[in-house]
């Protein structure tokens, strides 16, 4: 498992070999995976392991690459940067 992913009513969890649809709720998710999974948005868990690299965008955004997603970034908002931040540390 690579990512999961909301969007209104289902996740989409990304891994390996594509993509699945989950009528799951992300805080579920979330509650279950916690160990392996940091949150990054309000609407998006990725996998501690697959972490690569956080950047910040010419416009003051900032991005989470990860491991075996060929250079597509995730969007990490303002509030959780700083948890992100500190869990890179860890690792």
């Amino acid at each position: 498992m690579v990512y999961f992913i909301a969007d209104h009513k289902y996740v989409t969890l990304r891994h390996e070999a594509g993509e699945v649809l989950l009528d799951e709720p992300l805080k579920a998710l979330e509650d279950e995976f916690g160990d392996r999974f940091v949150r990054i948005h309000r609407n998006a868990l990725v996998a501690r392991e697959r972490i690569e690299r956080l950047q910040r965008t010419p416009l003051g955004h900032f991005q989470l690459f990860l491991k075996g997603l060929n250079g597509d970034a995730l969007i990490v908002s303002r509030r959780h940067v700083a948890g992100v931040r500190k869990m890179m540390q860890q690792l």
